[in-house]
């Protein structure tokens, strides 16, 4: 793996947001750059917006894009209450705790999108997109009226719903993260972990060239929640195909079709980025 290339890849086509979080990283760039990076794309109403998820190029604020957001200060491990309080204000006005909260609003369809983003089920009231969203404000930190009894709406379905989609499962583990570890809790872990194996869209296979997470997106660092759930081969395994997977470019592809090309390099910018982020927490890079 080449660094220095991977390096020039994210200095070419990476956004301001993905140079910032490199610089952050690698660099000992400023916290403060990342989240100002981050809250221009924080719309008025609290929530984010401005195509900040490469795939939907809505200006207005999205679900699917408040997710993105809070996961880039989770991977980088900043808390900003600020910025969570008003995306915590913007979720509790959209969601609803009966049925949970859409991916994407049907008003996105005005604008250039990939074409997984036209399943009519992604403007459907999900639980999935919610928990996951209740999780990542929790870890936050942050104390708000709503939050409290969402978490708790959450967790029930946690624990009485199947989770058969890897994507649902890996949001699931950020409330469970964020939480005090009772065996509840704990109870709540291992239910998950054993429907991982078996859920749509993950791969266990280091070889597999299907669409789907991998082991490390659930445990990018050795220190990682998730990461009892995975043998040290598997993980080493993983982190081999990874190495493996840089181009000539210095970059990483993507498996999916974008909605043009400025996202797909938008796109490929920020998994070279998390790739680097991995490998480094991993100890495969030399500094």
């Amino acid at each position: 793996m080449d660094f220095e290339k991977a390096a020039h890849f994210i200095w070419t086509h990476g956004r301001l947001l993905e140079r910032r979080v490199f610089e952050y990283i690698f660099h000992g760039g400023s916290m403060s750059n990342v989240v100002t990076s981050l809250t221009a794309y924080q719309n008025e109403d609290g929530g984010f917006g401005n195509a900040i998820e490469p795939d939907l190029r809505v200006p207005g604020s999205q679900p699917l894009f408040m997710e993105f957001a809070l996961r880039f200060l989770y991977d980088c491990n900043i808390k900003d209450e600020e910025l969570s309080q008003k995306a915590c204000d913007y979720i509790s006005k959209h969601a609803d705790l009966k049925k949970g909260i859409p991916t994407i609003f049907p008003s996105s369809a005005n604008y250039p999108r990939a074409e997984h983003w036209s399943n009519p089920l992604s403007t459907e009231p999900s639980f999935s997109r919610l928990t996951g969203l209740v999780g990542l404000l929790k870890w936050q930190g942050i104390e708000h009226s709503w939050l409290d009894k969402a978490t708790e709406i959450c967790l029930e379905d946690i624990h009485a719903q199947a989770y058969d989609d890897a994507h649902t499962i890996l949001t699931a583990f950020y409330l469970l993260e964020s939480l005090p570890q009772s065996d509840f809790i704990k109870g709540l872990f291992q239910k998950l972990s054993k429907e991982l194996i078996t859920a749509n869209f993950f791969c266990m296979d280091a070889a597999s060239h299907s669409y789907g997470l991998s082991p490390l997106e659930f445990s990018p660092s050795p220190t990682s929640y998730c990461s009892s759930i995975f043998s040290d081969e598997t993980i080493l395994d993983h982190l081999k195909v990874l190495e493996h997977q840089q181009d000539d470019e210095g970059g990483w592809q993507i498996t999916w079709e974008p909605p043009g090309e400025t996202a797909r390099l938008e796109w490929r910018a920020y998994k070279t980025l998390k790739s680097l982020m991995i490998l480094n927490s991993y100890n495969k890079i030399n500094l």
